[in-house]
């Protein structure tokens, strides 16, 4: 039996890009096995479909993600910089249609999105490397597009929009927009409480872009309210209500009360009794 194809060419390349109006250097080591290119970067592991992107797209992906899992990892965890064992992330860039998702220490991008510069490649590390102990889609995606916007903002990167734009500067007045619609106001009731709604994956403009846009729009709000390490410490809570009061010093339910009033949106009435 033949083998695949695996042409390897195990050598380092140098290039210096472009990015953010800054020039940046950076060694990378590449490996061409058959329809596939493989890069690595400090941290990240990239693979992409051969030919879905140039060469030069390739490596300033591959930089990009170890970027963002640095940056990131410092933000979080006190950690940067240098490969641990066990620390890197893979990254697996391809044309399938699909929607940006993470796995365990995988994350899958399109390759469309990459092109665009609009993956959300920052968004997806942090669900890497701060998974919730507890089952609240709400506080992982709004965390997640928080830290996302902050590190693109303040640190660097790019903010890959998941279903919001302008960051964490616009995110509030999303929000009120989006509270002002009938698909706002049905999904309400889960930011903050629990569960998801149906047809979340099928039906993802209708369904998971308000959710997300208000998810995002409170955990920016419990952060401005409290820290970003108590909003950390609440992710990785085994049950956010049940411990919410003692971190942050509120309710969820009473912070959600409060976020609503900032916002001066009317509640509806079981808003907050789900």
């Amino acid at each position: 039996m033949t083998s695949p194809r695996r042409t390897k060419t195990s050598r380092l390349i140098v290039l210096a890009l472009s990015l953010s109006a800054m020039t940046i250097s950076s060694t990378f080591t590449q490996e061409v096995m058959g329809n596939r290119v493989r890069y690595e970067v400090g941290r990240a592991i990239v693979f992409f479909e051969a030919g879905a992107l140039s060469t030069e797209e390739m490596a300033e992906f591959a930089m990009l993600a170890d970027g963002g899992i640095n940056d990131i990892d410092a933000l979080l965890n006190q950690n940067s910089a240098g490969p641990r064992e066990g620390s890197r992330i893979t990254f697996i860039v391809r044309d399938d249609g699909g929607i940006s998702r993470s796995f365990r220490r995988t994350v899958i991008i399109p390759a469309d999105r990459v092109r665009r510069k609009a993956a959300p490649y920052l968004h997806e590390t942090v669900h890497v490397l701060l998974p919730m102990k507890d089952d609240s889609l709400w506080m992982s995606e709004g965390f997640a597009s928080y830290v996302q916007s902050y590190v693109a903002e303040r640190i660097g990167g790019y903010d890959g929009y998941v279903f919001s734009w302008g960051g964490n500067r616009n995110i509030d007045r999303l929000a009120r927009r989006t509270l002002n619609s009938d698909l706002g106001r049905a999904a309400l009731p889960y930011v903050g409480g629990e569960g998801q709604p149906d047809n979340l994956f099928q039906n993802r403009r209708e369904v998971a872009e308000p959710l997300y846009v208000l998810a995002h729009s409170f955990v920016k709000f419990l952060v401005d309210q409290t820290s970003l390490e108590k909003v950390k410490s609440l992710v990785q809570a085994p049950n956010i209500a049940g411990f919410s009061e003692a971190i942050t010093g509120k309710t969820i339910d009473a912070w959600k009360a409060v976020w609503l009033t900032s916002l001066s949106a009317t509640r509806p009435a079981d808003a907050l009794n789900r």
